[in-house]
């Protein structure tokens, strides 16, 4: 019984990393593009009408693309240097 315990905990740490990894950091990202097209302002320059992002869409879309930046970071040096990390 105790090994059917234990996998069931090593089953569900590896669900929970990958609906973290696999869909939180896609969910964050996507959350930073909206970001960017919510509350977006209309603009004229010189006859030509743009929009562009509202300075609080931007302070949170860089928020995002941040934190997803480092996850991705922080991956690639565990995958590179994860032996001398966490030994093995």
């Amino acid at each position: 019984m105790e090994i059917l315990t234990k996998s069931f905990e090593a089953l569900w740490q590896v669900v929970a990393v990958g609906l973290l990894l696999g869909a939180g950091l896609p969910a964050l990202f996507a959350l930073g593009v909206r970001a960017l097209e919510n509350d977006r302002v209309l603009t004229a320059d010189g006859g030509d009408f743009g929009s562009r992002a509202s300075a609080g869409g931007k302070a949170l879309a860089g928020l995002c693309f941040g934190v997803t930046a480092l996850a991705v970071v922080f991956g690639i040096v565990v995958i590179i240097f994860g032996k001398q990390l966490f030994g093995g």
